[in-house]
Order: structure tokens, then sequence, then C-alpha cells
């Protein structure tokens, strides 16, 4: 009788147990959904996507006597939201060191502008699909003869690299050109910036995408000069970027954009702004061959 007592109370305990395993597990698992979610069923709820920006032509052109916003990003966003039946709120101009910290903030639910996807950015944010692909390039003084065979040359303390805080140039500067002194300049400096401090003589080096670098050189002839045009120094794929875990969204801009690039809007959108950057564009390749 004792045992078959003690039998029915253990029996209570392992039953209370499991119970309470799976109450738990079913909570969590709905928290971590919810949680997952966020961002997406804010968007759905309010029909508008907060997006914060960094001006950076092509890609993200701010009119700077209207304010109005035109580029590859903006013109590809605003298409992607009005076919989901959205709209976008352009809400906030960031700098490059501040867009992660805007997404955790709340202060939007994307960078809508470009941004390129790195290992660094990569621990904090999602990457949406890229639109197009960047070469980034090495530029020196016009008349500055001593990186022309060989770049990594700058790699020594003899030399200062030009950067700018929170941007790519400084992870650049700092990865393959440790030994190097920097002259950093504050991260809502325009990049021209870059290019100025090097052709004054700051600064002996910059790096920066080839479309910044053509349109610096067009508009300033003789004063600097790109010495990795054969082979760039990394090529980095331009995205959106996405408050980390957020992966209802991501996938949500993630199938738009495709949408966009298989019906040939994005093509279009690329050519149109090609006309004024001329080769700077590396386009997605088509995830299929046509058969004959």
């Amino acid at each position: 009788m004792e045992n078959n007592k003690w039998s029915k109370v253990f029996g209570v305990v392992i039953l209370t147990i499991i119970v309470s395993l799976i109450t738990v597990k079913t909570t969590g698992s709905s928290t971590n959904s919810s949680t997952a979610n966020i961002v997406y069923d804010k968007v759905v709820s309010s029909g508008t996507i907060r997006a914060c920006y960094t001006a950076f032509p092509p890609a993200m052109i701010k009119d700077p006597n209207t304010g109005k916003l035109s580029g590859v990003f903006v013109e590809t966003l605003n298409k992607a939201a009005s076919n989901m039946g959205l709209k976008v709120d352009w809400v906030a101009e960031v700098g490059w060191g501040d867009a992660i910290q805007a997404l955790n903030s709340n202060k939007c639910d994307i960078i809508g502008s470009s941004a390129w996807s790195n290992s660094t950015r990569g621990k904090s944010a999602e990457f949406a699909q890229s639109l197009y692909y960047s070469a980034i390039n090495a530029y020196v003084r016009a008349n500055d003869t001593r990186f022309d065979n060989d770049i990594l040359v700058a790699n020594n303390a003899n030399y200062k690299l030009v950067t700018l805080d929170g941007e790519t140039s400084q992870a650049i500067a700092s990865q393959k050109f440790p030994n190097a002194k920097t002259l950093q300049l504050p991260q809502l400096t325009d990049v021209s910036q870059l290019f100025v401090n090097v052709a004054d003589g700051k600064g002996d080096m910059t790096f920066q995408d080839s479309s910044t670098g053509y349109q610096y050189m067009k508009n300033n002839p003789g004063k600097i000069k790109n010495v990795s045009s054969l082979k760039p120094i990394v090529v980095y794929a331009n995205v959106m970027m996405i408050k980390k875990g957020e992966f209802a969204f991501k996938s949500t801009i993630d199938n738009a954009i495709i949408e966009l690039q298989s019906n040939g809007f994005l093509d279009d959108v690329i050519t149109k702004y090609e006309k004024d950057y001329p080769g700077v564009f590396y386009r997605v390749a088509a995830p299929y061959v046509v058969s004959r």
C-alpha cells in the first residue's frame, strides 16, 4: 500500500515536470517567434517602411536645395514597397557609424541606402539581397608615382592613409595597411573630403568606390588618380541593412528585390544612372542560363 502511494506521488511529480517543460518550451518558442517578427508585424500593420539613409551617389542622391531623394536604392525600395502595397517614409539621414544604432534603437526599420556587406557589419545587422557590386580602389595624388607598381608599399609608417570614421575606408586601412598612419575624418564628413585631403597632401592614399572616385576626378581633373584600376582592393555587394534577427522582414525585402531583378526593373534603373556613372556598376549575375 505504501509503495503504491509513493508510486502515485512519483508519477504526479514526473507529470508536473513534463508539463512544466512543455509550457516553458512553448512559451519560449512563442516569445522568440514574436521577437523575431517585431519589425515585420509593425510594417504590415502600419503599411509603412521607415527608412534611414546616408547620401551616397548614385545609390542615394540628396538634392542640396530641395532635399529630394533619388538614386538606385531610393527607386528600388520605393518600387518594392509599392508592389507590396506599402509606402516608404524616409525618416532620417544618419552617419556611417550610426546606421546600425539607428536600427537597434528602432529609429527606422531599414537602412534604405547602400551599405557594403562586410563581416564587421554582419555581426550586428542583416543584409538584404544585393542590388549590385562596387569595386573599391586606392587613390593617390595625380603626380605621385610611389604606388604605381604596388599599392602595398603604403603599408608603412612613412605613409598616411585618409579614412572616414565608421566607413569602409577605415576597415581597409586597418586590415590591409596596419603599419601605415591614418588621418581619420569624422563620420558625417562628405566622402569627397577623402580625396581633397589626398590632393592637398595631408594624406598619401585613400580608398573609395569607383563611382565616387569617377565623379571627383571628373569635377577636379588632374588632382588624383586611381592606382588599383586593374585589380581593385576589394569588391563589395551594395545592400540595405536590417536589424539583427529580423528574418521575417529581411525575407520580405529579399523577395521584393529579387522580383525587381527578375522583371528587369532594377536593370533599367541602373542603366538610367549609369549614364552619369559609366562603368561603376557590377551587375548581379542572373541565377539561371537560357537554354537554346
